[in-house]
């Protein structure tokens, strides 16, 4: 106690002066309001850390919102200590003991069922029934059904606040049934109730019932949250306005929900909850940024191959027509649709330059896949096998006869593709290209739409430049392994088209090459994938 007397005693003028310690004349403390107080308040020692470090002994014997009313164990003196003052775990700890803590902020939340919609919204609601082709649904506004071909995913279990799912007096009469009007603490607990859902009426009626009941029940806290709940019921009007903005905003309208916000920063001007106005002002326009990013990501994705399939079912859609629409208007619509859908269910500011921006600063995501499949030769043999790794393939030196053997194969092949191609090009230039164009026509008029949708769709990410893109993955074609051309022997020897193009076998027989029909000699299939 000796060490403990000699730091207080050691405290500087200026520490005692920044905490507000403020000695008071006997006479004083004898006053009628501070004799109350003691009466009311323990007396037993407590130690206060102070916010500099100190430690101060005395008995609290009084408060207010602004301080705390100590009676010094060292002098005997009464002084003002303001919470401030105090270490912060301290006074919050202490503040809400006494009652000062608004817990009017710690909303109730309720459990409810997230439905997304093929139209791009999000449906927030209890669900209150199902059938096999619809829900019923609860929100605070309405109830109503949602047909089943409207809902994209299956129901996803969040929380919301419960004045999203009920109205202010249906929770207070859901809760009404379970008190006990003849217990104070009941009451009490109540009244906290009504304050946690903006019903500030019935939450000073509680109050009151229960310092009717027992006078010294919760004296400090009681009359703390009295006057807290008493000051909001003149602003009932005015929280109901926030709490709309609120509502608006979970609601996924954001547009709405800025309105009201400016609406009531213009309303009430001399309203103490101007600053709450503008400070939901801002959580929605961040809310409403984020949502939009998401859905723009979203909604690009799914826009662009509904409008591929589109196009690939036309069965006058040539290949020509085709990669100039991809080239030069597939871009364009897509930004179109993308535009006209966010800007129907999330704002009215997604025009297309911002839906452009929010493409381009879009998360990762998760990787997708799209393939040429069978057809992937119509791109040509340098840009299907762009990007095929077969350097470790080439450098593997042979070993074993079988291996020599297979590496003779492996060059006479690359050897014939290689002819292939200059024979191709020579022929495509003597007939002005019109025989391979032709061949490619043909080709393309006989897929099916879901395979001319899959190319489109493979040639328009790995060109467009719009997208985040992984090498591309090679499937060997399963028709000639990989190779690009089909063996056959001839047992009775002889060449095909030159010596170059053919190998002895042991039986005595010629190995015929000859490209493969599947892959058009190109060997391989290329799919890529994009995020």
């Amino acid at each position: 106690m000796t060490s403990i007397m000699s730091t207080i005693q050691n405290l500087t003028c200026a520490s005692l002066v920044a905490c507000g310690l403020a000695l008071g004349a006997r006479a004083q403390e004898r006053a009628p309001e501070r004799a109350a107080a003691e009466a009311e308040a323990p007396r037993e020692a407590t130690m206060l850390q102070l916010h500099d470090g100190a430690i101060l002994w005395g008995s609290i014997v009084g408060h207010d919102a602004q301080s705390l009313h100590v009676l010094r164990l060292d002098t005997g003196g009464r002084v003002r200590l303001p919470w401030a003052h105090l270490a912060p775990a301290l006074s919050e700890q202490l503040l809400d003991r006494f009652g000062y803590v608004d817990r009017s902020g710690e909303e109730v939340r309720l459990e409810a069922a997230r439905l997304i919609l093929h139209d791009g919204r999000d449906l927030v609601a209890r669900i209150l029934d199902e059938t096999p082709d619809a829900f019923l649904v609860k929100t605070a506004t309405s109830t109503f059904r949602v047909p089943k071909l409207q809902v994209k995913a299956p129901p996803a279990l969040v929380t919301v606040n419960a004045l999203e799912l009920f109205t202010r007096d249906e929770l207070y009469k859901a809760e009404l049934v379970n008190l006990d009007a003849t217990s104070p603490q009941s009451n009490w607990d109540l009244a906290i109730y009504c304050e946690r859902i903006d019903d500030y009426a019935h939450a000073v009626e509680h109050l009151e019932a229960a310092r009717t009941l027992d006078a010294s029940f919760r004296v400090s806290e009681l009359a703390a949250a009295l006057e807290r709940n008493r000051a909001k019921v003149g602003l009932q009007s005015q929280v109901d306005a926030l709490r709309e903005v609120d509502s608006l905003r979970a609601r996924g309208r954001f547009d709405d929900a800025v309105r009201a916000a400016d609406a009531f920063i213009a309303s009430f001007e001399d309203s103490p909850l101007r600053t709450d106005a503008t400070k939901k002002k801002a959580q929605v326009i961040k809310a409403r940024d984020a949502k939009l990013k998401e859905r723009v990501t979203e909604a690009w994705h799914r826009w662009l191959p509904r409008l591929i399939d589109q196009k690939a079912r036309q069965s006058t859609f040539t290949l020509e027509a085709a990669l100039e629409w991809v080239d030069q208007g597939l871009k364009n619509e897509l930004i179109e649709n993308v535009s006209a859908e966010v800007a129907k269910s999330i704002t009215a500011e997604a025009t297309p330059d911002v839906v452009k921006r929010h493409w381009v600063e879009r998360a990762g995501g998760r990787w997708r896949s799209a393939s040429y499949g069978s057809a992937t030769w119509l791109l040509g043999e340098a840009d299907a096998r762009k990007g095929l790794d077969d350097k470790a393939a080439a450098a593997a030196k042979p070993t074993s006869e079988a291996d020599q053997a297979r590496k003779q194969i492996e060059e006479q092949v690359k050897r014939y593709l290689q002819n292939q191609e200059i024979l191709r090009k020579a022929q495509s230039s003597a007939a002005g290209g019109e025989d391979e164009a032709n061949e490619r026509e043909a080709y393309w008029a006989g897929l099916t739409s879901i395979t001319r949708s899959q190319w489109l769709l493979a040639y328009y990410v790995e060109h467009s430049g719009d997208y985040q893109l992984k090498p591309p993955i090679f499937t060997e074609c399963s028709d000639c392994g990989g190779r690009g051309v089909r063996e056959t022997v001839n047992a009775r020897g002889g060449l095909n088209g030159g010596g170059n193009q053919g190998a002895q076998v042991a039986s005595g027989g010629q190995v015929m090459l000859s490209k493969c029909p599947a892959c058009h000699h190109i060997g391989v299939y290329r799919r890529v994938m994009y995020r």
